[in-house]
Parts: C-alpha cells; sequence; structure tokens
C-alpha cells in the first residue's frame, strides 16, 4: 500500500514537473532601431527570441547617404544575433538637393556644463546659433575621438541631458531648412562626478580662442598685449611663450581676465602665445598660437636675421587638385629658401610629405595617385637657416565616382546576377531594388571590396514580375564614407 502511494506520487511530480518545464517563457528581448533624421528610414527593429539572428537595414532617402550606425558599424544592411536589448541609430548625412542653400555652417563656441535642478544633476549643452539654422542636432561620446551617437535635435542654442557618465563629449550639427546638415562642430568635454553638485567646478573649460598678440609700445621698446575671447565657466588663464610654433612653451603669467597685461621683454625674432583657461576642475587644452614679430630684435646683434612667417594656403579642384601658397614679406619675416608640401587624406592621421619645392615656387598639381574621395587636407611649410613656419588648408569633397557598365540578369531559376566595372578608390558597393522604374530605391546587399564586378543574389520571385534595380560605389575608411550616385536602373523580368 505504501509503495503504491509512493508510486502514484512519482507519476504526480513527474507530471507537474512536465507542466511546468513545457510552460516556461522564452527569454525575449526589444531591438529599437531608429534613424537621426526622419527624412530616411530604418527596418529591423521588434522583440525577438534570445539566440535569434536578425537583420537591420538603414535606408537613405534622396540627396541623403547613410553613414554608420551609432556603435560604429557601417554595414548596411546588418546581421545581429539577439542577445540584450538594443538601440542602433542609423546616421544619415545629407548631399545636396532639395532646394535652397546645399551648404551650412558648423556651430562654434560649444561648452557644456554641470547644472542642478530639484536634485537631479544635468549637463547643459550651449552654442551660438548659425544663420539660416531652424535646428540643432546633438552628437554624444564618451571618448573625444570615438563614434559620435545622435541623441536628439533642438531648435533653440541649448539642451538638457541627464547626467549619468563621468566624460562625456558632445557635437552639435547645424540644419537648414531644406535639410540640409552641417559639419560636426568642435568638441565640449565635461567631467562628470556623481554627488558632486552643480557648477564649473566639475567641469573643465574649453580652450580659449582668438588669442592676439598686438605691439602697444614702439618698436624699439615694444609691448605686447595678449588679448583672447572670454571662456565661460573659467576662474582665470595661464598665458605661455615660445620661440616657435611647435617647440616648448613656457608659463610668462596668470590672469583672471581675457587679457594679459604685458610682454615687456619679447625675445628677438618671432615670439608665439598661447593660453590656458583654468578653474578647479583642471586647465584647458592649449588655445592656437598668437605671433608677435620683434623685429626690432632687442640686445646686440642687430635683429637682421629671421625665420619665415606661416604662409598662405589654398587649395583648388577637386578630383584633382592644385596647392598655392604665399609667404609675407613684411618686416620682421624672413625670405623661405623651400617649402615642403604635407597631405592628409581621411584615412590617415598624420601628415606625410609628398613635394619638396625651391623658394620661386609657389603652387603643386597633386598626383590623382595621392587624392582619396573625401575632404583633403594640406600644409606648406616656409623653410629657411633661421627656422620654419607652416600652415594649412582644406579641400572641396572629392566626389566617387559612379560604377559603369552595370547590368542584371536572371541567373538559373531563381537568382539574379549583376555586374559592373570596378571604381578607382571603391572599398564597395551597394546594390538597389525597386518595384518601379522610378519607385523609392531600398538597399538589397552591400558587397565588400573595391575590385569585386559581381555579385550573384537568391531572389525567387513570380513568373512574370519585373524589378528594377541600382548601383553605387563606396569608400570608407576610419569614420569617412563617401557615396557615389546611383547608376540608371537595369530591370529583370522573371
Amino acid at each position: 500500500m505504501k509503495i503504491s502511494k509512493l508510486f502514484a506520487l512519482s507519476i504526480a511530480l513527474a507530471s507537474f514537473l512536465i507542466i511546468v518545464c513545457c510552460s516556461k517563457e522564452t527569454e525575449k528581448f526589444t531591438i529599437t532601431v531608429r534613424s537621426n533624421t526622419s527624412a530616411c528610414s530604418v527596418s529591423g527593429g521588434g522583440t525577438y527570441e534570445k539566440g535569434t539572428e536578425i537583420s537591420i537595414s538603414a535606408i537613405a532617402a534622396e540627396n541623403y547617404r547613410f553613414v554608420k550606425w551609432s556603435d560604429g558599424s557601417t554595414s548596411n544592411p546588418r546581421s545581429i544575433i539577439v542577445n540584450k536589448d538594443a538601440t542602433y541609430t542609423a546616421n544619415f548625412e545629407r548631399t545636396g538637393g532639395g532646394g535652397g542653400s546645399s551648404s551650412i555652417s558648423a556651430p562654434t563656441g560649444v561648452s557644456a556644463s554641470i547644472e542642478t535642478y530639484e536634485g537631479v544633476d544635468y549637463i547643459l549643452v550651449e552654442w551660438n546659433s548659425v544663420s539660416n539654422a531652424v535646428r540643432y542636432n546633438v552628437y554624444f561620446c564618451t571618448t573625444s575621438n570615438g563614434s559620435y551617437e545622435y541623441i536628439g535635435s533642438v531648435e533653440n542654442t541649448y539642451g538638457y541631458l541627464e547626467a549619468s557618465n563621468p566624460d562625456n563629449y558632445f557635437k552639435v550639427t547645424a540644419v537648414s531648412s531644406n535639410g540640409t546638415e552641417s559639419s560636426m562642430s568642435a568638441y565640449a568635454y565635461c567631467h562628470y562626478t556623481s554627488g558632486g553638485g552643480g557648477g564649473g567646478g566639475t567641469t573643465t573649460p574649453n580652450a580659449p580662442t582668438g588669442v592676439t598678440a598686438t605691439n602697444v609700445g614702439s618698436s624699439s621698446s615694444p609691448q605686447v598685449k595678449i588679448s583672447w575671447n572670454s571662456v565661460s565657466n573659467a576662474t582665470s588663464y595661464k598665458v605661455y611663450r615660445s620661440s616657435s610654433a611647435s617647440g616648448s612653451y613656457s608659463q610668462l603669467g596668470s590672469s583672471t581676465s581675457n587679457t594679459y597685461a604685458y610682454d615687456n621683454n619679447p625675445m628677438s625674432g618671432y615670439n608665439y602665445y598661447k593660453v590656458k583657461a583654468v578653474n578647479s576642475a583642471g586647465e584647458s587644452s592649449y588655445s592656437s598660437y598668437a605671433i608677435f614679430n620683434n623685429a626690432g630684435g632687442g640686445g646686440g646683434g642687430g635683429g637682421t636675421s629671421y625665420s619665415p612667417c606661416p604662409p598662405t594656403v589654398n587649395v583648388s579642384g577637386t578630383t584633382s587638385q592644385t596647392v598655392s601658397w604665399s609667404s609675407s614679406t613684411s618686416a620682421g619675416c624672413g625670405a623661405p629658401t623651400s617649402y615642403e608640401v604635407y597631405h592628409k587624406d581621411p584615412c590617415t592621421s598624420e601628415f606625410e610629405l609628398i613635394k619638396t619645392a625651391s623658394s620661386s615656387t609657389h603652387s603643386y598639381s597633386v598626383p590623382s595617385s595621392v587624392i582619396n574621395p573625401g575632404v583633403n587636407m594640406y600644409a606648406v611649410k616656409a623653410i629657411n637657416n633661421e627656422g620654419s613656419a607652416y600652415n594649412t588648408a582644406i579641400s572641396s569633397e572629392v566626389p566617387l565616382s559612379k560604377p559603369s557598365s552595370f547590368s542584371a540578369q536572371k541567373y538559373g531559376s531563381d537568382q539574379v546576377k549583376f555586374t559592373w566595372s570596378a571604381v578607382s578608390k571603391a572599398t564597395g558597393y551597394q546594390i538597389f531594388e525597386s518595384s518601379s522604374a522610378n519607385g523609392t530605391y531600398t538597399i538589397l546587399d552591400q558587397i565588400d571590396g573595391g575590385t569585386t564586378t559581381q555579385h550573384i543574389r537568391y531572389y525567387p520571385m513570380t513568373s512574370g514580375t519585373t524589378r528594377y534595380f541600382k548601383i553605387k560605389a563606396i569608400y570608407s575608411c576610419g569614420y569617412t564614407t563617401v557615396y557615389s550616385d546611383l547608376t540608371t536602373y537595369k530591370s529583370v523580368t522573371f
């Protein structure tokens, strides 16, 4: 009898365990996909079971191009294995069109500071207004040179974000009425210490701007007045001086206003001045330098030989570029004996020497092999026996050619074969599809490899259906992505 009851109890427990096991829900997570502009769209968001592989896509509208996702990935579409709740923001850039101005200036004077309201700490981000801007997009990152994520758009010249991270970097763009977005501003940094309270004490100040060095004395007894623009949360400033632009700077003095009284004993020849802003959180980085040429020389020796002044540099052209420069012959500027031309493209972090020129040369046609899609930067250094000085200039954005000889044809019973001619400098391609010739084209596939010239895609369709395809080239490196225009369409009837 006891054995029978125990057996029955075992069966009952086993049944209960089976019911419990079968009723357990599979863990699910939500993937949120969004766009940094209402003009463009995204797809693939939703709630999925853990471990599911999904695809998300960023779909650029006309006159826009996809740049990257908020986590830095440039794959589009991209596959994701769902294992947690996550948000992915697709960042798009305006490429022109739509009427109105095709360019707008980036905001200046961006700053970030801690404010406290009803016991909650916030970061206040502020900037100067931009002519023709109807709104501003704010971007955030935890490092200065990382991938900045779009966090919101405002019509004012300020915005608030609840403070939570210790290191906070912000950049701002301006947007015109036709949707054109400017380049990003310089970053503003704010350090947050939980419980530290508001005010400037937790925010390192920005570097001063607008530094000038003016002789308010005579040529024989110079007195150099150093001035700069005030920094909002600075309590004092430190003034530094050097005998060369890139040399070692020694502190000359300090000031609680935006003017340092005078440098009464400038060195013979060039004097370079930089300024730092200071508060209880620390010091800013150096400002840009200002120059004073002490042509009087001071002391013995006559002061008759000087290093060159920084040359004036210009860049003209896009796919073919010419760098030109000129050197000042004003008093205190030495005559250059040679020049060096340097180049930095969107993929490199350092300038590379591309040309050494004589003193009589004042322009250089840059080889096409050096120029890359996107914005290229140039520096020209003027040199003589007394020293050197340089200046920089940036080019217009270099476009990427669109693929030629594009074709699409049915391949087997349920595939499409695409072919095209490789584009110089391309790192990949994107194929787009539409249900009508003049309809909206959405991305179908992204192909890595600039030398690739064909792609076969599984594409089952009902017999008699016609689809339309286009292709564009991509050049991508680091945080820069440049897209070509789309080709004309090719149709395939199944």
